[in-house]
């Protein structure tokens, strides 16, 4: 969707805050209870794992996903839903163990039984991050983005414009 540096860069914090809010939440949650101030708890909470998420995205999982997943499909070729999809797989598939590791050691320090917290925090985490990036996240951040980039996004696809690059 994105189609210049700026646009990849603000949908790449629209994402990770949204993702890190909700998987800040969602471990509050299991740790103790939900209650209106987890709400708040969890946003105020959540911003040394976005930081680290952003890069982590943007520097670690976001080049691997792409060079994987357009290794074998092919925009204009493949659906559009399809790629999407195994984007937001691969993406969680890399994003999860490492943000997980990270929240791990950032709450516990960097202990001899790390992978012993670790695992089961990923057997939680993972399932829980993959349906809301596939369901909910993702389609609310990228019609968010969308919204956002309405202007830009319309002239770039537009068929004069298309002509004109001719």
């Amino acid at each position: 969707m994105p189609k210049i540096k700026f646009q990849d860069f603000i949908f790449a914090i629209i994402m990770v805050i949204t993702m890190v809010y909700c998987m800040t939440l969602y471990n509050m949650v299991l740790e103790s209870e939900l209650n209106y101030s987890t709400f708040l708890n969890a946003f105020f909470d959540m911003w040394y794992e976005a930081i680290v998420a952003f890069l982590a995205q943007k520097f670690v999982a976001g080049p691997i996903v792409k060079k994987l997943v357009f290794r074998s499909l092919k925009p204009g070729v493949d659906k559009p839903i399809f790629i999407t999809v195994v984007i937001a797989g691969f993406t969680v598939s890399m994003m999860a163990p490492m943000m997980t590791l990270f929240v791990t050691i950032l709450h516990n320090g960097f202990v001899k039984n790390v992978p012993l917290l670790w695992l089961p925090k990923l057997a939680l985490n993972f399932p829980f991050a993959l349906c809301i990036q596939i369901f909910y996240i993702g389609p609310l951040v990228r019609f968010i983005f969308r919204t956002i980039f309405k202007n830009q996004l319309s002239t770039a696809n537009s068929p004069l414009k298309a002509v004109q690059e001719m």
